[in-house]
């Protein structure tokens, strides 16, 4: 059982894209990070490493990860031992991440082995939980109003709610700015509008390996009660089956978990942490629950 690790992009799709497009929903974190560096986005490829963990039998590789300077170490694959076993490769190729974002076992079993290496501490920086649309979105009575894609007039307001967004779950370390740019660059923020003024949001990653995420899901709480938030879940997943994608992939934060997903027709797939490393802070807190080209367009909504 053994880590492969390159610079070499092309060479790392060569050996892992398979394995990630096969479980593309599941693994989307990874392969939208990859897609980001293959379009060569800002802060996304260069100086990247990357790598996939094969069996002893010479089997298909079964996880991969890619670290760069701009984002946590990113895992792909559930299992622990493969997790673990990526902190000796990583440190002798004189890497420091600043944390790890993988499924619950797999994040947790690197922070641990990268203690024991390195002496440095980890604290929880999010949850989330990764849904996957079953068929077609389940019958839904909406709530008076409709959606539209976001415009570039609209990134005052789609800033805002961003930062808002971020407090509520606690994840400070986003640029809500930048955020906006990207998602109004590419058409991926929706709203719902009601009374001729946006009352919900979600926003809308390209595709990549045919799968679609949907995220950051989010009214301001003077529109919740309404069914607000849900009615544009469902624009937008309705939008990109209609479009190119095979998959719809949901990622909730774990401060708010959205339980109405499932009569939707979404079932749960993982849980996801990611950590953040510092200074030694004591015991790794640990976190349990439930468990060629990748990119395409993104569904427009009118």
């Amino acid at each position: 059982m053994s880590w492969y690790t390159t610079t070499d992009l092309d060479k790392f799709m060569t050996a892992a894209v398979a394995y990630l497009s096969s479980a593309a929903s599941e693994n989307i974190a990874l392969l939208s990070a990859v897609a980001d560096a293959r379009d060569g986005k800002q802060g996304s490829g260069r100086g990247s490493l990357y790598g996939w963990w094969e069996p002893a039998d010479g089997a298909a590789p079964r996880a991969a990860f890619l670290h760069d300077a701009s984002r946590p170490l990113l895992i792909a694959g559930h299992a622990p031992e493969p997790a673990a076993a990526l902190a000796a490769p990583l440190a002798r190729a004189g890497r420091s991440p600043s944390g790890v974002d993988a499924c619950t076992p797999a994040a947790d079993a690197f922070a641990d082995a990268w203690r024991q290496r390195t002496g440095t501490g980890a604290r929880l920086h999010r949850t989330s939980h990764v849904h996957r649309l079953t068929g077609c979105v389940a019958a839904y009575e909406a709530p008076p109003g409709h959606a539209r894609s976001a415009t570039w007039a609209d990134r005052d307001l789609l800033v805002s709610w961003l930062r808002s967004l971020g407090n509520e779950i606690g994840d400070l370390t986003a640029i809500p700015e930048a955020s906006a740019d990207d998602l109004l660059g590419y058409g991926g923020a929706a709203f719902w509008e009601a009374g001729d003024r946006p009352v919900a949001t979600a926003m809308v990653a390209p595709a990549v390996a045919g799968a679609v995420q949907v995220s950051n899901l989010y009214a301001p709480p003077e529109h919740r009660g309404h069914g607000y938030a849900i009615a544009v879940l469902v624009a937008v997943c309705r939008a990109a089956l209609v479009g190119r994608a095979r998959e719809v992939v949901l990622v909730t934060d774990g401060v708010r978990p959205m339980r109405r997903v499932a009569r939707l027709g979404f079932e749960l797939l993982a849980e996801r942490t990611a950590l953040s490393f510092g200074p030694p802070t004591g015991p790794i807190p640990r976190v349990t629950g439930p468990l060629s080209r990748v990119t395409g367009p993104v569904p427009r909504l009118r």
